[in-house]
Order: C-alpha cells, then structure tokens, then sequence
C-alpha cells in the first residue's frame, strides 16, 4: 500500500530554480530541464537497475512527487508513482560522433515533456554494443551535483548509506541570528546592484521565436586537460578551472564578436554548499549565486582580465557573498514567479543580466566496477536555458579528461557563429593565441 501523500516545501533555492523553470516555460519551451549522460561501453544490468528505481521512490519520495502550490508557497506532493526505466534503439547512427546522441535531443526536444507530472526520467538509449544513460530531471527537484550523487545511488552496493537530509540553505540560516541575516542582506543588494549596472553582451540578438535545443561537445585530451589545469592554477590559483573557464568564455565571445554588443560581461555561477564526495543530501538545490563581471575593455587583455577577475572573487570570500545571497534568497520566496524573475533577469537598464548560463559540475569519478559493472567511456550534460541569453557552457572531468557542454537555441544563436566561439575558447583554455 502506497503511504499517504506527504508535501514537502521547497528550498530557497528550489524556488529560485522554479522561477527560471517558468520563466523558460512562458517563451514557449519545455522548461528547466536538465540532463546528466554516461556513455557506456556495455548494457548495464536492466532488472537490477529497474529494483533500484523503485527503492528510490521508496526511500526518497520526493523522486515521484508532482508539483503543488498552496498559496504563495510551492510544494512537492509524493505520488509513490513508480519511475520506469524508458529504453530507446537510436534511429540517428550515420554520422554522428557520438551515437544516440541525437535520440538524447530528440527526448529534451519532446513538446510533450511538461505533460508527464514525474519530475525524473531515467532514459537507455541503445547504440550497439553500448549505449547512453540520461538522467533527465527538472530543476527545482535537485541541482547538478545532487544528479552525481543520484547516479551514485543507483550503482552503489550500499545505498543504505543515502539518507534523506535538511536543506544545507535552511541549515545555514538556521544558524545566524536575525542581526547577522540583516547584515547578510543588505551586503547581496549591494552586489546585485553592483551587477546589474553593466549591460551585458548576449549570444543572440533575437529574443522571441520558436526555438529547438542544440548541443556542442567539446573533449580535451589528459595532456590537454593537464594544461588547462596548469594555467589555471598560474592565472586564478585556489579559484581554479571555474574562475579561469569563464574568464576564456569572456575573451572567446569578445574575440568571436558578441552578436548583441553591449557594455560588458556578466556570468552567474553557483556557490555550491554540499561537502565535497558526501552522499547527502541526494534532492533539492543547495547553492548560492555568485557573479563574474568584466567591461569589454578588460576582457581584451588576457593576463589584466584574470587579474580582475581573481581580485573580484577575493573580495566576495572577504565579504562572505558566498553565504549573503542566501536571506535574499529566502525573501525572494514571498515573490511571486513573475516579479522575482525581474530581480533575477534584469539590468537596471531592463536588459538580460547573464551573458551565459554556466555550471562547473567537477571531476566525476567512478570506481574501477563502472557503472553497475559497466565501464563509463565519456560524459556530458545538457539543459534548457532563459531565452535569452540562450546559450549555456556546462563544464565537467571524468577520467582526467575535460568535457565541455554547449547548449544552445536554435535558430537564435547562430551555429557559424558558435563554431568560431568554439575554436576561440580552445585557444584561450589552451593558452595557443599569438
């Protein structure tokens, strides 16, 4: 017998992604979908993978749960509806790089998406002798990191070992007392303001129209990979691969010509509050939101805008905007969708805020046994983006190697385009610009 449905509230940031998931479904596409792919080398085991599917949804029923609002207040209401696993033959063989890759689009592209009320699909997708995994999952539900550990669960020996856990976000500011959120608050609108004062370059200059979603993958060799990890040591040290990817994201799009040329360059990253390698909490979005800015001034002298950039991340740690966001993320949830969106989209001047959508997933790592036994060859992400900016670089390792994830609307951001922004952001991760 399936237990009475249980609502469960959402997270400061569950509704932040929420508010983006309709902002993304009012311009007529799906939604804040989101993908995580294994490439694998075998089949993995079908029926021990289908068992493990339904335990999920035993011990965390958030995984089948549909979408309630009550009031002014979001919800998620268990259903105990089980999660099938959705096996598919890919029908797109000739030509393509990566097999099944085009049946992975077709599933993202699926009109239909929002009609089924489960917030997680599990997806095979057959090509031969091995296939590919997507994890296809709505925002609000978990945030990437959440969709590694979930992929964890799944092939773990020991799943027992995932428990259900609060909101890291709710932790936090459980933690402050009412002076200390006070203060926290008034830092964040005083970088917000900073950030919306720049009128960012978009990738498009469109900004309606009925839009598909496309994605470019780019591999880097390990002695490719190596290098990217070396310079990024040299040009932004404990800040890493993440500060120095969108700094040569900067300078790509500067170099490439940005198709809607404003003032400057604003990205948003996530500051991520789950420990590193604990297998808890599984669901619900545990991040902050940093900015990266630079004028377009800046972006054209390499070592000057790393500097920038380094000084820039430096005085958000000193002045805590790490953690600041999080009160203003919790007041935002008073918001309706339609007015907290404004705050989360606009320059004051009314524009776009983000130049890019951007998310560095990390290094992956499976163990020797693959996945279920299975050997994961390669990697990569996808998801729907606000349109605009219309273009989204998801960023992630596995076996010492670096993938990059384009996703992008089509035909707003123009592919011409996109594969010379591609090649420029080669040069500028691998340092090779004369």
């Amino acid at each position: 017998m399936n237990a009475e449905p249980a609502l469960i509230p959402f997270n400061p940031a569950d509704y932040f992604t929420y508010v983006l998931h309709e902002e993304i479904r009012n311009a007529g596409m799906p939604g804040g979908y989101c993908g995580f792919v294994l490439e694998l080398a075998g089949e993995p085991d079908f029926n021990r993978l289908q068992q493990r599917l339904d335990q999920l949804v035993v011990q965390f029923p958030i995984a089948s749960a549909k979408l309630e609002r009550r009031g002014k207040r979001f919800f998620w209401m268990t259903t105990g509806r089980r999660i099938m696993l959705e096996r598919h033959q890919s029908s797109h063989n000739e030509g393509e790089a990566i097999l099944g890759l085009q049946t992975a689009m077709d599933i993202f592209n699926q009109p239909t998406l929002n009609l089924d009320p489960l917030p997680l699909r599990l997806h095979w997708i057959a090509t031969g002798n091995g296939g590919l995994l997507l994890l296809n999952w709505i925002h609000p539900l978990l945030d990437a990191r959440g969709g590694k550990i979930l992929l964890d669960y799944l092939c773990s020996d020991r799943p027992d070992k995932f428990k259900e856990s609060p909101s890291l976000i709710g932790e936090k500011l459980a933690q402050w007392r009412w002076w200390q959120k006070v203060r926290f608050f008034f830092k964040a609108k005083r970088h917000n303001h900073e950030a919306i004062r720049l009128d960012s370059c978009l990738p498009t200059a469109m900004e309606q129209g009925s839009q598909s979603l496309r994605l470019r993958i780019r591999r880097y060799s390990k002695d490719e990979t190596l290098r990217i990890s070396a310079l990024a040591q040299q040009h932004t040290g404990l800040a890493g691969k993440t500060l120095y990817s969108i700094g040569c994201f900067m300078r790509a799009m500067e170099l490439a010509g940005p198709p809607a040329a404003k003032a400057g360059y604003c990205i948003p990253y996530a500051f991520n509050l789950r420990r590193q390698n604990a297998p808890t909490p599984v669901f619900g979005n545990h991040v902050s939101c940093l900015f990266a800015r630079a004028t377009r001034e800046q972006t054209r002298q390499r070592q000057g805008l790393f500097a920038h950039l380094l000084a820039q991340y430096r005085q958000t740690l000193q002045n805590e905007l790490d953690i600041a966001y999080l009160p203003l993320m919790w007041l935002g949830q008073s918001l309706s969708p339609s007015r907290y969106a404004k705050l989360l989209r606009k320059q004051r001047s009314g524009g776009e805020l983000s130049s890019l959508w951007f998310s560095d997933i990390g290094e992956l790592r499976w163990n020797e046994a693959g996945f279920m036994g299975t050997r994961v060859s390669g990697m990569f992400h996808l998801c729907w983006m606000t349109f605009p900016p219309g273009l989204a670089l998801l960023t992630g390792q596995l076996n010492g190697q670096i993938t990059l994830s384009y996703s992008y609307l089509h035909p707003a951001v123009d592919e011409a385009w996109l594969e010379g922004l591609i090649a420029r952001m080669d040069a500028e991760l691998l340092e090779t610009n004369p």
